[in-house]
C-alpha cells in the first residue's frame, strides 16, 4: 500500500517522528509494526530494501506514525528517509507482530524499554488510555538524558509503578522482579543484546519463558 508523508518533526538531536497518510485505512493492532520501502531501489550494501518500524499511532487515527533514530553516519535507507518532504510517498506492507496487549484485563503488564524502543509500547499505552483498560500496568524505561524529550509521547495513564533510569545507571532484574506477579506478562524491547541478556536473567530469576515477550531492534548495538 502507498503512504504519503504529511510531515516529520525532530524530537531530540537524533530522533525524528514521521507521519504518513495511507491511501486507505490500515488495519492493525496496537503494538504491531510494518515494513516501509521506497518506490525505487536503494543501494544498500546488505541488499535490504525495507526497514521495519513500530507504529506509535493508534488504529483510531487516520494517519500512521513512527519514530526512528537518525544517528550519523546515515545508513543507505535513512539517508533518503532524511530527505523526504511532504507529499513524498513510500510503500508499506501488512502489519505484523505478536507483542500486543493480553486479551484479559486482569493480566498485569510490565513494559521494559531501552531508549527509543519505548516506541514499541506507545500505541498499546494509548489503547489502554482510550479504552480505559484495567490491566495493572508498570513501565521500566532506561535511556540516555537526551531521550527525556520522548517522555511527551507517553500517554497520561496511571501506572501501578514506573521506574525511570538515566544512563550511566543500569537496568537489572532487581528493578523488574519486585513488580512481577504470578500472571504478569513482561515485555522487553531494545537492542538484541539488551533483550536477550535481560530475558535470560529474568528466566534465571524464576520468571518462565512463556511470560516474557521479546521485541528487539535489529541493527542496533545500543538504543
Amino acid at each position: 500500500m502507498q503512504v504519503m508523508l504529511t510531515h516529520r518533526k525532530q524530537l531530540n538531536t537524533e530522533v525524528w517522528e514521521y507521519t504518513f497518510r495511507p491511501e486507505k485505512y490500515i488495519e492493525y493492532t496496537p503494538g504491531q509494526y510494518a515494513r516501509f520501502t521506497f518506490p525505487y531501489r536503494i543501494d544498500d550494501p546488505r541488499g535490504k530494501q525495507h526497514r521495519t518500524f513500530s507504529f506509535i499511532s493508534h488504529p483510531s487515527e487516520a494517519n500512521v506514525r513512527f519514530i526512528t533514530k537518525m544517528d550519523r553516519p546515515l545508513s543507505a535507507f535513512k539517508q533518503p528517509l532524511s530527505e523526504l518532504v511532504s507529499g513524498d510517498v513510500m510503500h508499506i506492507d501488512e502489519p505484523h507482530g505478536d507483542a500486543v496487549l493480553p486479551r484479559l484485563e486482569t493480566t498485569p503488564i510490565i513494559f521494559v524499554a531501552q531508549g527509543i524502543a519505548i516506541a514499541s509500547y506507545i500505541s498499546m499505552l494509548r489503547d489502554i488510555e482510550m479504552r480505559k483498560l484495567a490491566n495493572p500496568t508498570n513501565l521500566v524505561w532506561v535511556r540516555g538524558l537526551e531521550d527525556n524529550e520522548l517522555v511527551s509521547l507517553i500517554p497520561a495513564i496511571s501506572f501501578e509503578q514506573r521506574v525511570d533510569l538515566i544512563y550511566p545507571n543500569r537496568l537489572t532484574v532487581d528493578h523488574i522482579i519486585p513488580l512481577d506477579k504470578p500472571y504478569s506478562l513482561v515485555y522487553l524491547s531494545g537492542s538484541q543484546s539488551f533483550v536477550e541478556t535481560l530475558g535470560d536473567a529474568l528466566e534465571a530469576s524464576g520468571i518462565p519463558r512463556e511470560r516474557i515477550i521479546y521485541d528487539y531492534y535489529s541493527g542496533y548495538d545500543d538504543l
